[in-house]
């Protein structure tokens, strides 16, 4: 692989400042034995969202990164199963991010342990959410409160966008 791959792309602005664009791979897991989802919560932050983070070409697959991610963030393990959604999420003038939205169930026990500290970030708290609860939190992406719950069941049954990795 290209060492120009693993560096976020920089692009030089007319005013000579410079924009960067980074990939992250974000994880919606969901347990369908409680019908719930599992997102995180920043550091003095009031809404919530998939975790997810700054995917390492090169280190590991676009997938892994993802549930590397939700280990790091929550203490949980989970298995992919499909490409759910992408976005463009421009963070400041200068920044811009590709998110991938990957649908996932979890491996195994679905506590969130006490004493689980993203020790890599600025994770505050981890929560299961329904969709009933989701309704009185502020969530991004926003359509977690909505689509997202009557698309579940296509999901299981349409082909995975993700064409895999070659």
């Amino acid at each position: 692989m290209k060492s120009y791959l693993v560096q976020p792309t920089k692009r030089i602005l007319n005013d000579g400042g410079t924009m960067s664009a980074r990939i992250n791979s974000r994880v919606v897991t969901f347990d369908p034995d409680t019908q719930k989802v599992l997102l995180v919560r920043n550091k003095d932050q009031d809404y919530w969202y998939p975790p997810g983070g700054g995917w390492e070409p090169g280190e590991e697959d676009i997938r892994t990164c993802g549930e590397r991610e939700v280990a790091e963030e929550t203490g949980q393990r989970v298995t992919i199963q499909r490409l759910i959604y992408t976005q463009q999420f421009q963070a400041s003038p200068e920044v811009i991010f590709l998110e991938w939205f990957w649908l996932a169930h979890p491996d195994g026990d679905t506590k969130i342990r006490d004493g689980h500290i993203d020790l890599h970030g600025i994770v505050a708290e981890a929560r299961w959410f329904s969709s009933e609860e989701l309704q009185s939190v502020k969530v991004f992406p926003k359509r977690l409160k909505t689509t997202f719950w009557d698309n579940l069941s296509r999901w299981n049954q349409d082909e995975d966008p993700f064409l895999g990795v070659s």
